[in-house]
């Protein structure tokens, strides 16, 4: 089965369809955030439910069903959730009430950031492979039975792969194929639509299950079209700024 997985599409529907026209897969599966800071939430959330709708709730998501926790993100965050709500319908807000802080499928995890309190939406950066979080997800999958967990959330991705003799090693990577052994791992997808790696390419992987094969790949994508819509939708410019960055 290969498994196209996506996170952080963040209203960037320029993104997100280049990856869709490029990649050959089986199923789509979102790890959250698929709207807030771009122009586009509706096509996105959209095109989410046409290919499935099968994700788990990101931080945005919940900020568009909580917007009393809207005090807790930064200002340009906050605008993009707010333009969100005002456009996109009913029926899409009732859809993200249904989505799961985890999901399980058949030997892996699916969640926007960590397991131990997936809704707190703790961050996890490459450079905290100490992180008390990051040991908490990884007794989560113990417990699950599983030994891979897909995350998102920071926009940067890497692999954090636990050894045997319980040492962290990690991995930031971007574009490469990495096999799996018998290890445990959580693994960051990267961002579709708004990197922050430096790299201003729209980032996902491509998961073989049969031949535990990890596809990190960055696309280049219509990043003109994409931050000239955040202007138009009188969102903030850095929004738009900051794709061409990939910070």
């Amino acid at each position: 089965m290969k498994y196209l997985i996506l996170s952080d599409i963040h209203s960037n529907y320029q993104a997100f369809t280049k990856i869709l026209n490029t990649e050959k897969f089986d199923e789509v599966l979102f790890v959250g955030d698929i709207i807030g800071y771009g122009a586009d939430p509706y096509f996105c959330y959209k095109k989410f439910l046409e290919l499935g709708g099968t994700g788990v709730l990101g931080n945005h998501e919940q900020g568009v069903l909580e917007p009393e926790t809207l005090t807790k993100f930064s200002e340009n965050a906050r605008k993009g959730i707010l333009y969100t709500i005002k456009h996109i319908p009913k029926e899409y807000i009732d859809h993200m009430r249904i989505l799961p802080a985890v999901l399980e499928m058949e030997d892996f995890v699916l969640c926007h950031a960590m397991l131990g309190n997936p809704l707190s939406f703790q961050y996890v950066f490459p450079e905290n492979k100490d992180s008390i979080f990051l040991m908490e997800s990884f007794e989560v999958l113990e417990k699950l039975g599983k030994k891979i967990q897909f995350t998102g959330h920071t926009h940067r991705p890497c692999i954090f792969k636990k050894r045997e003799d319980e040492q962290i090693e990690v991995y930031p990577i971007h574009h490469g194929d990495i096999y799996l052994d018998d290890a445990s791992y959580v693994i960051n997808v990267g961002s579709v639509g708004q990197s922050r790696n430096g790299i201003p390419k729209a980032h996902y992987i491509v998961y073989d299950s049969v031949k535990r094969r990890i596809r990190f790949r960055a696309l280049d994508y219509d990043i003109k079209e994409a931050a000239d819509r955040i202007l138009k939708a009188d969102l903030p410019e850095f929004l738009g700024q900051r794709l061409y960055l990939g910070t």
